[in-house]
C-alpha cells in the first residue's frame, strides 16, 4: 500500500497564505479602515489642546480689554488731574519720613540725588505750614523730593520737581503773576503750579491727621 503523499513543509505554509490572501476589495476595505482609524486619533489628539487653546485666547482677550480701559482712562484726565490723583495717593499712604528736619538747608543736604535744589515757595498758602521731612518719590515717572508739612496735628504733602513742560504740559507761573490750579482727588484739594523752574504740587485740604506712619 503506497503511503500518502505528503508536500514539504515550505510548500503547506505557502499553500496556506494563498488560502487567506485577501483579494483588492477586501485589501482597499482594510486601508479605509486604517486611514480612518489615524483620522480618528489625530482628531482625539486635538481635542485634547482645543480647550486650552481657547482658554488661553479668553484669558488673553481679557487682559487685553482690561489694560485698553485704564489706557482709555488715564488718557480721559488732563495732566493737572493726573498730578493730582498721584500726589494725593502719595499723601494719604503717608510713608515713613527718610529724614525728618525743620531745616530746608538740611533737606538739600538730604536730597542730594536730585537734578534740582529743593526751594522754599513764596506761596502764602506755605506761610501756615511747618517743614518736618521729606522722602524721594516721583510724579509722573519724574524723581521728586516729597517733602510732609504740619500745621498742629494735621499733615500736608508738598511736592518739587523739575518742571518739564513736554512732561506737564503749560501750567500756572506764580512768577508771572498766575495763580495755582485748584483740582480735586479723592475729595482732596490740590494746588498745582510752576515757581523757580520748579514744579509744586501741595494738598490743602481736608488735611491728614498725624496718625502713624505706614511701614510700606
Amino acid at each position: 500500500m503506497k503511503k500518502p503523499f505528503k508536500r514539504p513543509l515550505k510548500q503547506q505554509v505557502q499553500n496556506h497564505l494563498d488560502q487567506v490572501q485577501m483579494d483588492t476589495s477586501q485589501f482597499t476595505a482594510l486601508e479605509k479602515l486604517m486611514a480612518n482609524n489615524e483620522q480618528k486619533e489625530k482628531k482625539d489628539s486635538r481635542s485634547s489642546w482645543v480647550p486650552l487653546a481657547a482658554a488661553g485666547m479668553f484669558f488673553f482677550a481679557v487682559i487685553t480689554a482690561f489694560m485698553a480701559l485704564q489706557f482709555s482712562k488715564d488718557n480721559l484726565l488732563t495732566m493737572p488731574q493726573q498730578i493730582a490723583e498721584e500726589v494725593v495717593s502719595n499723601h494719604l499712604k503717608l510713608k515713613p519720613l527718610e529724614v525728618k528736619t525743620g531745616s530746608i538747608d538740611a533737606v538739600r543736604g538730604y536730597f542730594n540725588k536730585l537734578d534740582f535744589m529743593p526751594v522754599e515757595s513764596s506761596l502764602q498758602a506755605l506761610g501756615n505750614l511747618q517743614l518736618i521731612g521729606g522722602r524721594y518719590c516721583s510724579l509722573q515717572g519724574i524723581t521728586a523730593a516729597q517733602l510732609r508739612m504740619k500745621q498742629g496735628k494735621n499733615l500736608q504733602t508738598l511736592y518739587e520737581t523739575e518742571y518739564v513742560p513736554a512732561v506737564f504740559g503749560d501750567l500756572p507761573s506764580l512768577e508771572k503773576g498766575e495763580a495755582p490750579l485748584v483740582i480735586y482727588a479723592k475729595g482732596i484739594k490740590v494746588k498745582v503750579w510752576v515757581e523757580k523752574g520748579l514744579l509744586f504740587a501741595l494738598t490743602d485740604s481736608p488735611a491728614v491727621t498725624g496718625r502713624k506712619e505706614n511701614d510700606g
